[in-house]
């Protein structure tokens, strides 16, 4: 099956509606704007609370929804034109036995919260009871770089695959962010054959986002496979030739040569919509939609999910494929009226050449009474990174260690916190030990 399919299968007439009610309350319909994990998470978790009204899902991007993961990696391997259907989030099959109408390659314009209605780009309108915006997070891109060719963000697939067209005739790439997905592009870059320069404003790696061992492991990682990296130090000016990308100017004075450049400095909530139609946001000029436990937005038949939604009281807004479907479940959840899903442990992973790399919990970012504690063989082969403040246990980072990532998620969801002064001794059996403190 061809990815191109969907837009065939399930290009509907908007005039057409479903107005059948069903028996949960005076709820007949639900639309979903935005179709990757989060969305997709909403849609089968909803239909398996039993409802059974008409559930539409609209995306703008082309042909049906891909996982976002393998984008920064494997999709980018591949040369062939057209998507593996492999990477699909469900198959064309699953939309019909499940009765989701699905909109593919379609904007929405507008939302009116009076009449319950939206407006398309071309358009056309249509109505809803309840609302579920997944409309996720859009991509930084450097000011200087806007317009250039051969210059790319990767959020999307539309994204991954002109980058892949590029990369594969390409010999050098120079990567702007020294975060997760830079770092994945940066591996399959060097699986490709791509000199390749990584540049972080940052003194380290993942500065943001992992603990300093956890990036100096993965640094190594990259130097011993032939990346350069760059930190401390940004773009001060991009360079082109007749519109191409040509290179970059270092704000330590660097000059870097390079035809092709991709840009993983951050994202930002997409919540235009949300905005304009008068839904809280995190300020009167944006950021992320605003909701409660139950995802609910401040109107009362809208919810929001996955990384355009910020939960009021929360320390940080998560961005990951964990956040995206645990939302889309307590969305649902809401919805038909069931008891909401147990709160997990948030966790995270990367794949990076032959290192795999599983995190559970939340490394504090620049306090420093966190720790970390290591057990493993560090850096040459597997290691877990145990981060504690005082005795209590924050996170688990675990690089070919997955048994350690699930004791590390164990512990944090019965919040436990093993003796950081045991968890290095390797004949410390933590799985007995969270037995022994959780009967």
């Amino acid at each position: 099956m061809k990815n191109s399919d969907f837009s065939d299968q399930y290009d509907v007439n908007f005039s057409r509606r479903d107005n059948r009610k069903k028996d949960y309350g005076d709820t007949s319909s639900i639309v979903v704007i935005g179709a990757s994990h989060a969305g997709i998470s909403f849609v089968d978790k909803v239909r398996k609370n039993g409802f059974m009204g008409s559930l539409t899902l609209i995306d703008r991007q082309k042909g049906g929804p891909m996982q976002r993961p393998p984008l920064s990696k494997d999709f980018l391997l591949e040369t062939s034109e057209t998507p593996n259907s492999k990477y699909l989030l469900k198959t064309s099959k699953w939309y019909k036995d499940e009765k989701v109408i699905l909109h593919t390659d379609v904007t929405v314009s507008k939302i009116n919260l009076r009449k319950k209605s939206l407006t398309f780009s071309n358009g056309k309108n249509l109505d809803y009871d309840k609302l579920v915006l997944a409309t996720g997070a859009a991509p930084r891109m450097l000011h200087a770089a806007q317009g250039i060719a051969n210059v790319f963000v990767l959020r999307q697939p539309d994204q991954a695959m002109a980058i892949r067209k590029i990369a594969h005739s390409a010999r050098n790439a120079i990567i702007i962010g020294g975060g997760y997905i830079g770092l994945e592009i940066a591996a399959t870059f060097r699986q490709i054959g791509l000199e390749v320069s990584v540049v972080e404003v940052a003194d380290r790696l993942l500065a943001r986002v992992a603990s300093p061992p956890v990036a100096e492991l993965l640094a190594g990682l990259h130097q011993e496979r032939g990346v350069v990296l760059y930190t401390g130090t940004g773009v001060e000016e991009v360079f082109q030739n007749n519109g191409l990308f040509s290179g970059v100017k270092l704000t330590d004075g660097t000059n870097l040569v390079g035809d092709i450049l991709v840009v993983g400095i951050g994202v930002t909530p997409d919540s235009d919509l949300a905005l304009q139609a008068g839904i809280e946001t995190e300020t009167t000029a944006g950021g992320a939609v605003l909701v409660d436990e139950y995802q609910l937005t401040s109107d009362l038949d809208v919810f929001a999910i996955g990384d355009v939604a910020f939960q009021r009281g929360s320390p940080l807004r998560l961005e990951s494929i964990h956040n995206a479907q645990e939302s889309g479940a307590r969305a649902a959840a809401a919805i038909m009226g069931k008891p909401l899903p147990a709160v997990q442990a948030p966790w995270f992973w990367s794949d990076q050449y032959d290192a795999n790399l599983q995190s559970v919990g939340i490394v504090p970012m620049g306090d420093r009474n966190v720790y970390q504690v290591i057990r493993g063989e560090f850096p040459e082969k597997r290691a877990s990174f145990w981060s504690y403040r005082d005795k209590k246990l924050l996170a688990v980072e675990a690089v070919r260690d997955g048994a350690s990532f699930m004791l590390g998620k164990k512990c944090l969801e019965e919040n436990i916190s093993p003796n950081p002064s045991l968890i290095s001794d390797l004949e410390f059996d933590p799985m007995a030990w969270i037995l022994k403190n959780s009967a």
